[in-house]
């Protein structure tokens, strides 16, 4: 019986259109990233950001906040739904294997290596700013000694979450041996039109419940201790949940490509809801007023799920073809993800001072960084022992 529940969804095809998604919320990475440099007061906030434009906009303020809304989210649903998928073809064991192939080592080696590049050009960052020359003596932030993943906090959450999961899917069999309860919950609520409403509803409340929760960040990112935080590892786990019961029932996705422009309309509106809730509590300061915390977490947890499954869905609904183009960029999009955060600061720090306007400077970065990793990865990755490992087969075409 145990063997047959993880067997339901045991995949007949390639879901390109996944591949596709995944792939544009890793690269999403680098045009928010590319942001930050740019938004209004961000030399006050070097714990945001540690390297600060002479050239900013509001612009790049709702940009970031836009593409923050959904990309994390869109990247951990999609991420349930493989998982469950290699669960169903590879057992646990291999399940396990794989993982610690893929995000593990990863997570690991891209950390000690970024976080050695980094560091220099933050150093190069603040000696710009300072005339050339280190002030003595350093700034607060980059004395700090806590936990930092960097960008790739994200595979640090997975691999929680994966445990989470094997330990959750033990407990439920008990309850529901062959997941026939968990998959019939999902298609009811995929039934209503309400759907997006109702799956949002854990996400507000966990918002609501977070403590010290800045609204204008949305979910926060729970990369700086070594026991992510509960609020943003129930978000991510709740939304990868989603994705993980979808994996069981490949046919709801169909529900996902028809309903793609409701959920973006609602998602559109409950984002905007929740950005005019924020400038009632400008700056990066925690809410702490209950009932504008409610009313905020409400609309930012439809804008959360509804856009998410409006990109998912958008996908599916175009993008569900092969593609030789949406493929190369699918098998990219990995290591470009891992190597793009030193190479933006870096850009980020060599024009902060030129008096270029910054729309120029802005697309500049994301063209130049864009360019350079996909030559890195065409040179150095692809066909190579590094390419097999992240991608987990070798790319002979």
């Amino acid at each position: 019986m145990a063997a047959a529940a993880d067997a339901v969804a045991a995949p007949a095809a390639r879901l390109h259109a996944l591949d596709a998604v995944r792939a544009s919320a890793l690269l999403l990475g680098i045009v928010l990233h590319a942001t930050l440099s740019f938004i209004p007061g961000v030399e006050l906030m070097p714990h945001l950001w540690p390297i600060a434009d002479t050239q900013q906009s509001p612009v790049m303020s709702l940009v970031m906040y836009a593409i923050h809304v959904f990309r994390m989210p869109v990247f951990f649903l999609v991420a349930g739904f493989f998982a469950q998928q290699l669960l169903a073809r590879q057992g646990v064991g291999g399940f396990c294997r794989n993982r610690a192939q893929r995000i593990l080592g990863p997570l690991v080696v891209g950390w000690v290596l970024c976080f050695i590049a980094i560091v220099a050009v933050v150093t190069w960052a603040v000696a710009r700013r300072h005339g050339g020359v280190l002030p003595d003596p350093l700034p607060p932030f980059m004395q700090e000694t806590k936990p930092n993943f960097l960008h790739l906090w994200f595979l640090y959450v997975l691999l929680w979450l994966y445990g989470l999961t094997l330990l959750a899917r033990g407990l439920w069999r008990r309850v529901d041996a062959d997941g026939a309860r968990l998959d019939r919950l999902l298609r009811r609520v995929l039934a209503t039109p309400a759907d997006a409403l109702l799956l949002a509803a854990p996400v507000a409340l966990a918002l609501f419940l977070t403590p010290d929760w800045i609204v204008i960040l949305g979910v926060p990112t729970p990369g700086y201790t070594l026991i992510p935080p509960l609020g943003p590892l129930f978000v991510y786990g709740y939304v990868f949940g989603i994705g993980w019961a979808l994996g069981r029932q490949r046919g709801l996705l169909d529900v996902l490509a028809r309903r793609w422009a409701w959920y973006g309309v609602l998602g559109a509106l409950g984002g905007l809801v929740a950005l005019f809730s924020a400038r009632t509590h400008p700056g990066i300061v925690p809410i702490t007023d209950l009932v504008p915390k409610a009313a905020y977490a409400v609309a930012y947890g439809i804008g959360l799920v509804a856009s998410t499954l409006a990109f998912i869905g958008l996908g599916l609904r175009f993008f569900s073809k092969a593609n030789a183009a949406v493929r190369y960029l699918a098998d990219a999009s990995y290591w470009i993800y891992i190597a793009h955060l030193p190479l933006v600061a870096a850009l980020q720090t060599a024009v902060m001072l030129l008096p270029w306007h910054w729309a120029v400077k802005y697309i500049g970065i994301n063209v130049v960084a864009t360019a350079l990793l996909v030559a890195s990865y065409q040179l150095a990755v692809r066909r190579t022992w590094v390419g097999l490992w992240l991608n987990g087969k070798r790319v002979t075409a």
